[in-house]
């Protein structure tokens, strides 16, 4: 007998990974045994939900009096019942389902093109990839120094953000092989390399947007807004390789630990402030560019500025020689 219909499991970017037939109605779900569809999800109960077709021929899923209930779709309200419509998806604890009957209509398949040559291996994209970042870190310590040359030292200090990158993305490919049962390294390193080079990115076009326009503080705002947010895409990313968090949960736990980050940041830099200091707050990279780019004032002006600072100072000096005893 032709099945009527498919209760389909999805992963959190929305694809299948599991689909079982219904052959009868009603079904429940849930973790016993008993269960005419069994999901292994330590959020669902050995109850969780029936679905039934009622006389009018519509289907309903119904919540067992479970301890996490059943919501509207992914991360949606709360419901004791909900009407299923093909192809609309809700969710059991952590796992997002879909009911299709038979008459639900799929993509076109896709246009094979033939053979694309053969793919390189894994290692040597893998060894390209550690390639470019190390080679991008050195550019960026020559290019970031004013001092001699020295490529014992940018070196050095290439290596070690690159052994940070590596652990950073060894540690996330442990949670990884963990959660989800495959370590995904190649990700994690991707990802955690992109948000270096995003970040290096970020840093040079504020040095020279702070270069050109003094008044506007882009480095402070680049260091703090700007590495929040890369950080942001940063977790969103790697929790979508090493867990089974639907988009909108990895939406929100980026966001948490951005908005950590950004306030421990904020808090940091105003306690180390100090009301007088003679450091100059620049970056000390030279930056050649055409004389027309740069700020500048007429002679004139200068001399009236520099004629009033002299006032200032004659009276500043007046003042402080009047008060002495």
């Amino acid at each position: 007998m032709a099945p009527l219909g498919y209760i389909e499991v999805l992963n959190s970017r929305g694809r299948v990974t599991n689909r079982f037939p219904v052959d009868s109605w009603p079904i429940t779900i849930g973790r016993a045994y008993t269960n005419s569809i069994i999901l292994d999800d330590p959020f669902i109960s050995p109850k969780h939900i029936a679905i039934h077709r009622d006389e009018s021929g519509q289907i309903n899923a119904i919540d067992l009096d479970s301890l996490n209930g059943l919501r509207d779709g992914p991360g949606g309200k709360r419901v004791s019942s909900l009407p299923l419509v093909s192809g609309k998806p809700i969710q059991i604890g952590h796992s997002v389902l879909r009911y299709c009957d038979i008459g639900e209509p799929v993509a076109t398949a896709a246009l094979d093109r033939g053979p694309v040559g053969r793919r390189p291996p894994s290692w040597l994209i893998g060894f390209g990839g550690v390639s470019v970042v190390l080679l991008t870190l050195m550019l960026e310590s020559y290019f970031g120094s004013y001092e001699r040359l020295n490529i014992a030292r940018s070196l050095s200090e290439s290596l070690t953000i690159m052994s940070i990158l590596i652990t950073w993305s060894g540690l996330w490919s442990l949670v990884s092989r963990v959660v989800v049962g495959r370590f995904f390294y190649a990700q994690h390193f991707a990802l955690a390399g992109g948000a270096m080079l995003a970040s290096l990115a970020f840093n040079i076009i504020a040095e020279w947007f702070e270069f050109l326009f003094p008044v506007v503080p882009a480095l402070w705002v680049t260091s703090l807004v700007g590495s929040g947010v890369i950080l942001a895409f940063l977790v969103f990313g790697h929790l979508g390789w090493a867990s089974s968090m639907i988009r909108r949960s990895r939406v929100w736990a980026g966001l948490g630990v951005s908005g950590a980050v950004i306030g421990a940041g904020v808090i940091s830099d105003y306690a180390a402030r100090d009301t007088f200091t003679t450091a100059m707050e620049y970056s000390a990279v030279l930056k050649a560019s055409d004389s027309r780019w740069l700020p500048a004032v007429s002679v004139d002006q200068f001399i009236a500025e520099s004629d009033s600072v002299k006032s200032e100072l004659k009276a500043l000096a007046q003042k402080a020689k009047s008060t002495q005893p």
